[in-house]
């Protein structure tokens, strides 16, 4: 029984190591800071991360290890939240609750292994930046490739909605309108 358990054990090594052998650490830099932007032909301020709204796709493998630095280059405080991503608790980015959230021109350093794969999302969890422009896609792609469907190229398809008007009040007018 021993000798066919450690058989056992030895071809799941021999099969499993080639996948952890391919895994990477995987840098991106975010720098979020508000700029004017033009939405619909209206120029307004906004929160960008490297300068575009939404922020950049983040693309990672299953089994990498992310390392995501966000620099704050804002007056007030901001965090990014990797929506739907495993995450260790210190890394959700959830101000005041698991995390302390980005100072106002300081950088924090995200790092996690990515433990899924699939489409997910990433925003600030602080005030209402989200709404700001404070957000972008995440695509990670499976350790082992599913059945392959032929295409030319790849989209990427994240929605959002814009106004000029500040978040906070928009929250206001929502609130007044459930009382």
């Amino acid at each position: 029984m021993h000798k066919f358990a450690g058989s056992f054990f030895i071809v799941i090594i021999v099969l499993i190591s080639p996948l952890l052998s391919e895994s990477a650490i995987v840098d991106y830099d975010l720098v979020i800071e508000e700029r004017d932007t033009t939405i619909n032909g209206k120029t307004t301020k906004g929160m960008t991360i490297n300068g575009g709204i939404p922020g950049p796709v983040l693309r990672f493998r299953e089994g990498d290890l992310a390392r995501i630095r966000v620099h704050n280059r804002m007056d007030v405080e901001t965090s990014i939240h990797w929506h739907g991503v495993l995450v260790p608790p210190d890394m959700d980015g959830v101000p005041y609750v698991s995390f302390p959230p980005i100072k106002p021109h300081s950088t924090f350093t995200y790092e996690f292994p990515i433990r899924q794969s699939g489409t997910y999302w990433y925003h600030s969890h602080t005030s209402l930046q989200e709404q700001s422009g404070v957000y972008g896609a995440i695509v990670i792609e499976p350790v082992v490739p599913r059945e392959s469907i032929s295409y030319d190229r790849e989209y990427v398809v994240l929605l959002s909605d814009w106004t000029e008007e500040d978040p906070h009040e928009v929250l206001r007018t929502l609130k007044r309108g459930s009382e």
